[in-house]
């Protein structure tokens, strides 16, 4: 009888997981077409790496995608950021959820070896972001990993100077961790659970910055349509993308 329980539950689950959002591949193509003298990528079995070309780096980030999406549909926010100057790293998740993969930023910063130049990146500050469940995913790898830290009394190999959470919120508490936090909200979410978002703010750190998008939306962090439940936007998705890009820029740069 367990093993029959187990395996419902097994099968239950790979249904949930297989009904994702796909990635819009028409307007991520047409966008890389366009970046294509300003960012490379790199295809990996652990993810993508999306490298600026022609400038700097200035930093490194990690970005967690949100549960059920699949995860090539943030590779529009990425080419943002990497036209910027910033190395991108976008995970592969176990059956599109974040929270099986809490660690997948370790592998596939070892991928990254593999595919981006001889620039040395040890000097960059490095940033770990998430949309919805993969900001919660993100913010779990940063305590577990600052946890370690506390215990040997040694903090010097946590490489992390800060954490962005789009239309996300930390379970975790962060407030007593030495990292900077910017939380990035749609005004017109409607997937999100306020309640659960206000009573989050207990778990920021004490450098922290909250912004909001103006006619953005919970979706439109991403590619990949429009989420079940969503709320109206007055904006259109690569208008919400430009102006997440510009504002994660701006808030590094400013710090």
């Amino acid at each position: 009888m367990l093993v029959l329980l187990v395996v419902l539950v097994f099968a239950a689950f790979k249904i949930y997981t297989g009904n994702y959002y796909a990635a819009d591949e028409t307007a991520i193509a047409d966008l890389a077409k366009d970046l294509t003298e300003e960012v490379h990528s790199f295809e990996a079995p652990e993810g993508t790496v999306f490298l600026p070309q022609n400038q700097d780096y200035k930093a490194v980030i990690v970005f967690y995608p949100g549960a059920k999406v699949e995860y090539t549909a943030y590779s529009g926010l990425m080419y943002r950021l990497a036209e910027r100057g910033y190395i991108c790293l976008l995970p592969k998740m176990a059956d599109n959820v974040a929270l099986l993969s809490v660690n997948a930023v370790d592998t596939l910063k070892a991928a990254r070896a593999r595919y981006e130049d001889q620039e040395s990146v040890d000097d960059l500050e490095w940033y770990i972001a998430g949309h919805s469940l993969g900001g919660v995913a993100a913010a779990r790898y940063l305590v577990e990993n600052w946890s370690l830290g506390t215990e040997s009394g040694d903090h010097s190999a946590f490489k992390f100077k800060g954490i962005i959470l789009c239309a996300s919120y930390p379970v975790d508490s962060l407030a007593d961790m030495d990292v900077r936090l910017l939380s990035i909200l749609g005004s017109n979410d409607k997937v999100i659970k306020m309640d659960n978002y206000d009573e989050s703010k207990k778990n920021w750190p004490a450098d922290s910055t909250e912004y909001v998008i103006e006619g953005g939306i919970h979706s439109y962090f991403g590619n990949y349509g429009l989420q079940n439940g969503d709320g109206e936007p007055t904006i259109t998705a690569d208008q919400q993308l430009d102006e997440t890009a510009e504002v994660i820029s701006e808030w590094i740069d400013g710090k």
